[in-house]
């Protein structure tokens, strides 16, 4: 059996996969890479765990890794995608995108998903909601002639 700095140091060369690369309430700047449609509201790294299990893919949880669009987002899962003979170990998943892709198709699928929203994004909305409407500031401002 591995230590885990054996694993760590062997998993530098697997894929990296951060949740709000499949989250649908993110936009493309903010770090989703799937289309909306393919995407699920909020993923959990403990979902998305589950389904590589599933898939039969070897993965590590690093769970307070930071994603490096937004420090507040924890969390990622390094993936062994292929063998030292460069095949894929699961033939349905050939490249980081399909594997994005897969991952979301079997979140979707899990019955009786709860969508829980994280603790910061709860505690931001609640502040848009608590904060007054800013009045636009029009410009008193008179308009100098050259002369």
């Amino acid at each position: 059996m591995q230590t885990p700095e054996q694993i760590k140091v062997e998993s530098k060369t697997w894929k990296t996969i951060y949740p709000p690369y499949i989250d649908s309430t993110l936009t493309t700047a903010q770090g989703r890479r799937l289309g909306k449609s393919n995407c699920v509201p909020h993923p959990q790294l403990m979902e998305i765990s589950q389904c590589l299990s599933s898939l039969g893919l070897r993965h590590v949880i690093d769970q307070h890794a930071g994603f490096p669009r937004d420090i507040f987002k924890q969390g990622r899962i390094k993936v062994r995608l292929y063998a030292e003979d460069k095949k894929p170990y699961n033939p349905q998943v050939k490249c980081k995108h399909t594997l994005l892709q897969t991952i979301a198709k079997l979140i979707k699928s899990i019955p009786n998903r709860k969508v829980e929203v994280p603790p910061y994004l709860a505690q931001m909305e609640i502040e848009k909601q608590n904060k007054p409407p800013q009045k636009k500031q029009t410009s008193t401002k008179k308009k100098h002639k050259n002369q």
